[in-house]
């Protein structure tokens, strides 16, 4: 390999790498809405159905919905075999009065002021 040549693993390939990459935003975009309405916060002591947890922050079951199975695909909230959604390790950061919270992190970096331009 010469000093030009990118480090990608040639085990997976590169539209792949490069989908994950794109989709990262995605995924980022979702934190931060998710950290914005206090989910976690909302599942603090047990699981949540969708609409005990679109009745607490105000919002759309269907799209809540979405955002929920899209955090869960990657980690962030767990749903049950019942529809209820509860913490995972990561999202138990996202959570406001615990130490090393980063809630408001990901509200203040991954917010619309990062992206005006």
């Amino acid at each position: 390999m010469n000093s030009l040549e990118p480090s990608v693993s040639t085990e997976i390939p590169a539209s792949d790498v490069m989908l994950q990459m794109i989709s990262g935003f995605w995924v980022s975009r979702a934190i931060h809405a998710a950290a914005k309405l206090g989910i976690a916060d909302c599942l603090k002591e047990e699981p949540k159905t969708l609409d005990e947890l679109a009745a607490i922050t105000n919002t759309h079951v269907p799209s809540l919905y979405r955002l929920l199975r899209a955090l869960a695909s990657v980690g962030i909230f767990a749903e049950d075999d019942h529809h209820r959604f509860g913490l995972t390790p990561l999202a138990a950061t996202l959570q406001t009065d615990v130490p090393g919270s980063m809630r408001f992190f990901a509200i203040s970096e991954l917010g619309q002021a990062h992206y005006l331009g």
